[in-house]
């Protein structure tokens, strides 16, 4: 009963002994590593040398912000809109004379050169279209594809203009740059100025002279035909045996 009752113990657990070449596994790996670090080759990398650029070229300006709804001026401080200056006084029908008023307006927006190109000449408050249409000064773009329309679309894909905030189209955070945020609606154009230097990474420098391309890129893949000759031959062959049946074929 008492033999029954008693259990048999688990046989033992053999750990295999180490043999003596696995002691050397480690130092041998650290010779070698030694050794790497002590005679191998280093690569040449070629770094440019960094361009000189001088910070008096970058000039730094506030970005324009959205105009509100009807626009507001703030002179002092008083709030104004347009409508409560140009209610008082005609405006002349054509541009015909200098400006007194908008002193810091300068037209070179090719054929707009008159105020009435977009501008309202009734109600100040609103910007109007080509069909007459008013149009609000907080939506621009779309004053601007009258005549910019495959810029527009372009600036609808994200093409054109600049995005802030996040690339994730939908997401709350993503801002979109308006036309007039980035241009002067009078004379649109970017003046002259000196760009930044490039940036320069490990890869840039000269390419190798034996790079098989066309173009002079360092990052591009050299590639060449070594059965270019067999190819143009095999063409010229066939290209003949063509022109042969065909004779032979005129002469039957």
């Amino acid at each position: 009963m008492t033999t029954d009752m008693h259990k048999s113990d688990p046989p033992p657990v053999l750990i295999p002994k180490t043999t003596s070449a696995a002691w050397f596994v480690g130092p041998a790996f650290l010779l070698l590593a030694g050794g790497i670090v002590l005679f191998g080759h280093t690569p040449e990398i070629p770094i440019a040398e960094t361009p000189e650029f001088s910070p008096a070229n970058l000039v730094a300006s506030t970005r324009p912000t959205v105009t509100s709804d009807p626009p507001i001026t703030t002179v002092g401080s008083y709030d104004y809109r347009c409508n409560d200056c140009h209610d008082i006084f005609k405006s002349p029908t054509e541009k015909t004379e200098d400006l007194y008023q908008h002193l810091d307006i300068h037209f070179d927006h090719g054929i707009n050169n008159r105020c009435y190109n977009c501008h309202d000449q009734k109600n100040r408050d609103e910007l109007v279209g080509r069909n007459g249409q008013y149009i609000s000064y907080t939506d621009i773009p779309l004053l601007c594809s009258q005549c910019h329309g495959p810029t527009y679309r372009d600036w609808e894909r994200g093409m054109h203009g600049k995005t802030l905030g996040s690339w994730e189209t939908g997401s709350p955070d993503q801002v979109r740059l308006e036309c007039s945020q980035c241009h002067d609606p009078h004379a649109p154009a970017f003046p002259d100025y000196q760009p930044l230097p490039g940036p320069n990474t490990l890869r840039m420098g000269n390419p190798p002279a034996e790079l098989h391309h066309e173009s002079p890129s360092p990052l591009a893949i050299p590639f060449q035909n070594t059965h270019e000759g067999e190819h143009k031959g095999g063409h010229e062959g066939e290209t003949n045996g063509s022109d042969q049946t065909t004779e032979g074929g005129a002469d039957h």
